[in-house]
């Protein structure tokens, strides 16, 4: 099937030729577009890399103070709530407080609380 003549660019009819022809044709293309980059310098490869490297030193410095200054600014406020919610919090009476307890031993206790019927008690009856 051909394609429409008002798509220019595009290649009419076949079906698109092989992979390998055509992963070969795309990395001749990438290698011929690579000649064509001008490479820097040495001089200027050092240069635009010093550049880089003092803006991400300044920009990191600005963000650290500035995370340095508003969490010295904030932390008064949440040490003053975690105060004042920790001193109206109602007490919890002792009677109601569950002692802590070996999981083996809680586990005796609640089977030797329950009663169970024995099976020839239950065939008597």
């Amino acid at each position: 099937m051909a394609r429409s003549p008002g798509r220019t660019g595009l290649p009419t009819g076949g079906s698109g030729g092989r992979r390998p022809r055509r992963l070969t044709a795309y990395f001749r293309g990438v290698w011929e577009e690579l000649r064509k980059v001008v490479w820097p310098t040495w001089p200027e490869l050092t240069r635009m890399t010093g550049v880089v490297v003092v803006t991400v030193v300044l920009f990191s410095l600005l963000i650290g103070g500035a995370d340095y200054a508003l969490g010295y600014a904030v932390k008064p406020i949440y040490v003053q709530n975690a105060n004042n919610s920790t001193a109206t919090s109602p007490a919890v009476p002792a009677s109601t407080a569950i002692p802590s307890t070996s999981a083996s031993a809680s586990a005796s206790t609640a089977a030797s609380a329950t009663p169970t019927a024995s099976p020839s008690a239950s065939a008597s009856s």
